[in-house]
């Protein structure tokens, strides 16, 4: 044996991490963890960075994201007592994720399941907040601020770890398959490299917490009028929505519900001059590719908002110390009152100063 090798030191093998994302199937909870990779990132360029996601837009929202080696699909049935999983195949889900050897897991979401598949996968160090008694289960802990942005809230964590955290700023990536993809659509639908585009979002999971059709078709077609191609996005299942309150009829609105996948509607919403929508994932969408945004929003927008600088937002104080829909005094239209104090001219003069701000950073640019 050569003697040489006792006197040479190994280079000790980089950091593994796993990022257990929120834990929703939502487009913005998995948007709002984007942040949170990077930041680790920066402080360990050579660790070997794996994120866990629940949803397959998840998958699809980080699957360019160049600071993250595999996105794992976590499937938190295999530790429900009894559930569709028999044993020895619970078992064998906990051992593919123990065969990994993490180091580190930060756990960003707050379910007990979360913590408790963290320290059966073995990391030796289990990150996260103690919500629902699960405090045992980890390493390092603290209670969850929640007056903080959502996003400040992930990143948290990494301060409580020792970290640095450098820029809070969402981020997206996308590639030039969704941006030729795009183009394809543009073309087809006679949109140039030369029209003007805006982009609205007026759906969202719980309609409730909208602005209500009626009020963004409204300004649609006051911007159709002066020459904006409006691009209307959404979900395939938003149509039915769209029975009730038709979309105005005007040839400079695009009507792009159901046409797109969710990084070609990034692609879209990139290349739009401004997006308008409610407090949704296609706003945090927007906030992560850097397009500028007004956000319509409630109560809880205070501390879910997209937080990019791009981004800015209307909510209104009615009064509130608290979000609950159902017990909400609604106008005759059943919108909840922080959306009907909203007004129509409020929104136009917001989204006209922002264009304008446009305009003066092309006209600096071009000097």
């Amino acid at each position: 044996m050569d003697s040489r090798m006792d006197n040479r030191e190994m280079s000790p093998s980089p950091p593994s991490y796993l990022v257990m994302t929120f834990g929703a199937k939502g487009v913005g909870d998995h948007v709002s963890c984007s942040s949170f990779v990077r930041n680790l990132a920066k402080n360990s360029p050579h660790a070997a960075i794996d994120v866990g996601v629940f949803s397959p837009v998840g998958m699809e929202l980080f699957k360019y994201n160049p600071h993250v080696r595999n996105i794992h699909m976590l499937d938190m049935e295999y530790l429900k007592v009894g559930g569709k999983y028999r044993c020895g195949e619970k078992a064998r889900y906990i051992s593919s994720f123990r065969c990994l050897n993490y180091d580190t897991v930060y756990i960003l979401g707050t379910k007990f399941r979360h913590a408790v598949f963290a320290f059966l996968i073995g990391a030796e160090k289990r990150i996260g907040y103690v919500n629902y008694r699960r405090g045992f289960l980890l390493t390092t802990k603290a209670t969850e601020p929640l007056e903080k942005n959502i996003v400040e809230r992930f990143l948290g964590l990494l301060t409580l770890d020792g970290l640095t955290v450098f820029d809070p700023t969402l981020e997206l990536f996308i590639s030039e398959k969704e941006a030729a993809a795009v183009e394809r659509v543009f073309s087809e639908r006679g949109i140039g490299s030369t029209d003007r585009t805006i982009s609205l979002a007026p759906f969202a999971a719980d309609m409730r917490r909208t602005w209500g059709l009626h009020r963004f078709w409204e300004i649609a077609d006051r911007l159709a009028e002066e020459g904006w191609r409006v691009l209307v996005f959404g979900s395939s299942s938003d149509r039915e929505l769209m029975r009730n309150v038709p979309l105005p009829q005007h040839p400079n609105i695009v009507d792009l519900t159901g046409k797109l996948t969710i990084l070609e509607t990034a692609a879209a919403i990139k290349k739009s001059a401004v997006f308008l929508g409610n407090d949704s994932g296609l706003g945090h969408i927007a906030g992560a590719v850097g397009t500028k945004a007004l956000i319509l929003g409630y109560y809880v927008t205070r501390t879910w908002y997209p937080l990019a600088p791009s981004v800015r937002t209307i909510i209104k104080e009615v009064g509130c110390t608290a979000c609950n829909l159902n017990a909400c005094t609604a106008n005759n239209d059943e919108v909840p009152r922080c959306f009907s104090s909203i007004g129509v001219k409020e929104v136009v003069k917001k989204l006209s100063e922002m264009l304008a701000e446009n305009s003066s950073s092309q006209v600096s640019t071009r000097r």
